[in-house]
């Protein structure tokens, strides 16, 4: 399971054509990398506004060895589903969600989340 020590609203952005909020996400323990998580609103059957993560991306990234083009070093990456968490149970999709329903509860995201989708000029697909 990934702690959250602290996030963020970064900022709006375009991901593969769905207006998306950046969210950086600082971890609770010490080796864990920083994510950039983006996130989408959906609407789903349950009806009202829900969230789907989009993409999610660890950050490694360092000034002591990333204030250069450094191609010894792979400063973020992308991380499938496949990928996040623990190995083992649960799933990653369960632990997915697991987060993203830690991330949604964390304080002033959720309401940050809204603020930035309703300031969009078009909060649904691009």
């Amino acid at each position: 399971m990934y702690y959250i020590k602290d996030a963020k609203v970064r900022r709006l952005t375009e991901i593969d054509g769905m207006m998306c909020v950046e969210i950086i996400v600082s971890p609770g323990e010490v080796d864990a990398p920083e994510l950039l998580v983006y996130m989408a609103r959906s609407f789903g059957n349950q009806g009202g506004e829900q969230y789907e993560i989009v993409r999610m991306l660890r950050s490694e990234a360092s000034l002591e060895t990333d204030w250069f083009n450094n191609d010894m070093h792979q400063a973020c990456g992308v991380i499938t589903e496949d990928q996040f968490g623990d190995e083992g149970w649960p799933e990653p999709a369960v632990q997915r969600e697991q987060f993203k329903q830690l991330l949604l509860g964390y304080i002033g995201i959720s309401e940050s989340l809204k603020e930035k989708f309703s300031s969009s000029p078009n909060p649904h697909n691009m």
